[in-house]
């Protein structure tokens, strides 16, 4: 059986082409624009029962990230593993927004909350690392995360872009309450789904700790401001899309919208 037959048939039953040659170069161990190459000719037998496999389960809505091991983040491939968050486009725009305060500041200490696979922090590091003007702040990235498989993802991604972030097991900041006072920055994309949201098949397969916070989705933000002082210091976090009036009620903050025009990111300042 031809390449292009298996992904003609699987295209037939709502499988991407795109995704398809990402699932055949995974069993081969290729890029897909190798398939490509190969498009017309015979799969080995050794490795179509892979193929196959690999097809029925993404048709179940196993998430592709996890079946091939990596998902694209500002430009770049992280490492992405099963219990653990896949991170969205939107997520990126947290980034963007800390480097925008980061220079504006001139801060030089930053907390992700909530790790996941790491991608915010090392994404930062690294942006703060090539910029010509960045680089000379210094900028050290701590990072904390509940989820045990996240910290060693985190350290693994870090490692892959040879990056110096600090990850600590542990929830909120308190890994780092020592160094809270020198903590110029907090950035996360916590849990914020209310409980009984009705979420896309492939959010099943993700890690609910990451996903849900409480009735209304504002459980995080709630312990998170109540149990710290973040006077002088500048916090961005990711929202619900209708969540923002809400969290401008709990924090003061301002609501910044996303590249599709939707409430996302809580931004405060320290006020003078």
């Amino acid at each position: 059986m031809k390449f292009s037959e298996i992904v003609r048939t699987y295209k037939e039953r709502g499988l991407p082409e795109r995704e398809a040659l990402l699932l055949i170069g995974k069993v081969l161990g290729k890029r897909k624009e190798y398939v490509i190459a190969h498009y017309d000719e015979e799969c080995p037998d050794e490795q179509l029962d892979s193929i196959i496999h690999l097809f029925e389960k993404r048709l179940t809505g196993y998430p592709l990230q996890y079946i091939v091991g990596e998902v694209e983040f500002y430009g770049r491939l992280f490492y992405i593993e099963e219990g653990v968050l896949i991170p969205r486009w939107e997520t990126e725009g947290l980034v963007d927004l800390s480097l925008e305060y980061i220079r504006k500041y001139k801060l030089r200490k930053v907390l992700d909350i909530g790790v996941g696979s790491g991608v915010i922090a090392v994404t930062i590091a690294l942006e703060c690392a090539t910029n010509k003007e960045l680089s000379t702040l210094g900028v050290k990235v701590l990072g904390t995360d509940v989820n045990e498989k996240a910290i060693r993802l985190a350290k693994k991604n870090a490692e892959r872009y040879g990056t110096s972030c600090e990850f600590r097991l542990g929830s909120y900041a308190e890994p780092f309450r020592k160094e809270w006072d020198s903590i110029e920055l907090v950035v996360s994309n916590p849990p914020y789904v209310r409980n009984n949201a009705k979420l896309q098949k492939e959010l099943d397969f993700e890690p609910k700790e990451a996903l849900f916070a409480g009735e209304d989705g504002l459980d995080f933000y709630r312990e998170f401001f109540n149990r710290y002082d973040i006077s002088g210091k500048i916090v961005i976090m990711e929202i619900g899309e209708d969540q923002g009036e809400k969290l401008i009620s709990l924090t003061g903050g301002k609501i910044l919208k996303d590249l599709a025009g939707k409430d996302r990111y809580l931004v405060i300042e320290p006020r003078d």
